[in-house]
């Protein structure tokens, strides 16, 4: 039968000033070793989050000069001519040719910016820059797209402001989520 524990041998193991006692030591061992494998475990995932960042980055800098790029394309475009409407020829009987603006849906305004497209699609390749909240479009065309998502094409009309530096000049023409737009006024 094992001896009883006198009080006095717990002070002797658990002293706070010795600190050096037998238990003592094997705890601090313990955590030691824990905090040893923790870290060898961790190791991968830290390397992985800090390759996953560099690649981020990289396509980061890429999607910028990209759309840099076609900011300034589009710029120069929309400073040669910009058209209030799409002619379209008509041939009457007599041979008159008349222009004949596109039809319009009809008008909204922009009540979460985000971007405007070149298809209605979510691709990075179909960005052509940003609507703003405020900006004032005339509607052409609708789409629905992938159970329900509606895509409107459009044209803006007038913008607010200079809410981001990607943001497109009135007369710019593209497509829009239906989300991004308020009540339409048809």
């Amino acid at each position: 039968m094992p001896a009883k524990t006198d009080p006095r041998d717990w002070e002797r193991l658990f002293n706070r000033r010795q600190r050096r006692g037998p238990l003592s030591i094997v705890l601090r061992a313990l955590v030691g070793g824990l905090l040893v494998l923790g870290l060898i475990g961790a190791t991968p995932l830290i390397m992985n989050q800090i390759e996953l960042a560099r690649v981020t980055t990289t396509q980061t800098q890429i999607a910028l000069q990209t759309r840099e790029a076609r900011a300034t394309i589009q710029q120069a475009a929309t400073q040669s001519a910009i058209p209030l409407f799409t002619p379209t020829i008509a041939v009457t009987p007599t041979a008159t040719p008349t222009l004949i603006p596109e039809p319009i849906l009809g008008r909204a305004q922009v009540v979460r910016g985000g971007n405007i497209r070149s298809a209605p699609q979510v691709v990075p390749a179909t960005v052509i820059g940003q609507v703003c909240v405020g900006d004032r479009v005339e509607l052409f065309e609708e789409r629905i797209v992938d159970a329900n998502n509606r895509w409107y094409r459009l044209r803006v009309v007038e913008t607010v402001g200079n809410c981001v530096p990607e943001r497109v000049s009135a007369g710019t023409e593209g497509w829009v989520s239906g989300q991004l737009l308020g009540t339409i006024e048809r």
